[in-house]
């Protein structure tokens, strides 16, 4: 059957279970995303300064791990990581429900930083040999959806929950996120021995491998990360703080309308996600990256006409998320499955590691840009860099040299 024709369902069966595994993790991080800042400064009684950086400081802290999970990766195989960065995160984030003071937040969001990056490059591998490499998009795309239908469901839950006058609701938030990662271990366990390496080919894999001067030498993967790391800076890092900041400070919108453009982002993804996976399917690699980063640029144009005309603010905040959701669509299979069809099979944890801290590198330098930018009320320069920075992506992209797919019929 050609990839054109193909199904969900008719993904390895293994696949499936992963799936529904990773859905029921998200609902678990729906549950807290929102609400660690809040926590922390509202809740804890940590100066909001220090509350920032704490948050900030687990990015850091993944960055420093990563590479050595890599190495784990490429010599144990992805599925015993995997298992041990759950249970890490359990414990990590079931802990901050535990957290009084600075210290103890510090430690908390180290447990919860190293299991994190040690779970995605670690998922990412399992499913890259799971999953044959005419398919791996849509096992990628599914995934992404599946992410954002369960962090929706958790986010509809906890708010139901929430209560900053009350501590214990959050703690019962962050213990039903640790009790997330542990059933998504059990359903790991239950896809049987699947990448583990044998004694035998871990021996077999270190006499093939220098480690991570194999990736690094590797033109095409440096040229890829660099294009990926100045997308992701320009993207996916400013909705946290850029987003939300130019909406309230220069569109003048209440901090709760935001919800909506978020709710739209979320709903929008659940459900098209499989849909535009089919769609772009056949595209050339290089060209779904600049179509993707090409609805960013969009997407940030159209938040500058929020700020222009407030009346319409509303409208286009949630129109930025939608045109900026179509582009996570094209994305996120795209993403991972370049990482995957690049990297042997002995350096398939490093080459995903490396991917890994590409979006971390962004997410440590994204809001710190955004902060200083929009702290010093250069909120028009700040869009401005956007839209110039993504439209130099597109046009790197665009010449980025990739090999070719797997499947016969190339268009776009």
């Amino acid at each position: 059957m050609s990839s054109s024709t193909e199904t969900p369902k008719s993904l390895p069966r293994k696949v499936q279970i992963l799936l529904i595994g990773n859905a029921l993790s998200a609902i678990g991080n729906g549950l807290v995303l929102p609400y660690v800042f809040i926590y922390f400064h509202n809740v804890r009684g940590i100066p909001a300064s220090v509350a920032g950086v704490i948050v900030g400081y687990s990015a850091f802290a993944s960055l420093l791990v990563s590479p050595k999970v890599g190495s784990l990766i490429d010599h144990w195989g992805p599925r015993p990581i995997l298992l041990n960065a759950l249970v890490i995160s359990a414990l990590g984030y079931a802990s901050l429900a535990w957290v009084r003071n600075i210290p103890e937040a510090f430690l908390a969001m180290t447990i919860c930083a190293v299991g994190q990056s040690a779970m995605w490059p670690a998922q990412g591998a399992i499913q890259a040999e799971l999953t044959p490499e005419h398919q791996r998009e849509r096992i990628y795309g599914a995934n992404f959806a599946m992410l954002n239908l369960g962090i929706g469901i958790g986010g509809v839950i906890s708010s139901a929950i929430v209560q900053v006058a009350h501590p214990h609701s959050f703690q019962i938030l962050y213990w039903g996120d640790g009790i997330s990662f542990l059933v998504y271990g059990v359903i790991v366990m239950g896809i049987g021995n699947v990448g583990h390496r044998t004694e035998h080919e871990r021996a077999a894999n270190a006499a093939l491998e220098s480690g991570w001067r194999d990736v690094i030498s590797d033109k095409v993967f440096r040229r890829f990360w660099v294009i990926a790391f100045f997308a992701l800076l320009c993207g996916y890092s400013q909705l946290e703080v850029g987003f939300a900041s130019f909406s309230t400070l220069v569109a003048h919108l209440p901090a709760s309308d935001i919800a909506y453009a978020y709710a739209a982002n979320c709903i929008m993804i659940a459900s098209f996600q499989l849909y535009i996976v089919k769609k772009t399917e056949k595209w050339k690699r290089s060209n779904a990256l600049a179509i993707a980063t090409t609805f960013w640029l969009f997407a940030w144009v159209a938040l500058s006409f929020a700020g222009v005309d407030r009346r319409h603010a509303l409208f286009f905040i949630i129109l930025c998320q939608i045109i900026f959701g179509i582009g996570e669509m094209v994305w996120s299979p795209i993403f991972p499955s370049i990482t995957n069809q690049l990297a042997p099979d002995h350096l398939r944890g490093r080459y995903n590691a490396a991917s890994t801290n590409a979006w971390q590198f962004a997410l440590i330098v994204g809001p710190m840009f955004a902060g200083t930018l929009l702290g010093a009320g250069l909120h028009w320069v700040w869009v401005g860099g956007l839209v110039a920075g993504m439209g130099a992506v597109t046009l790197f992209a665009l010449r980025l040299k990739l090999p070719d797919r797997p499947s016969s019929t190339i268009s776009a």
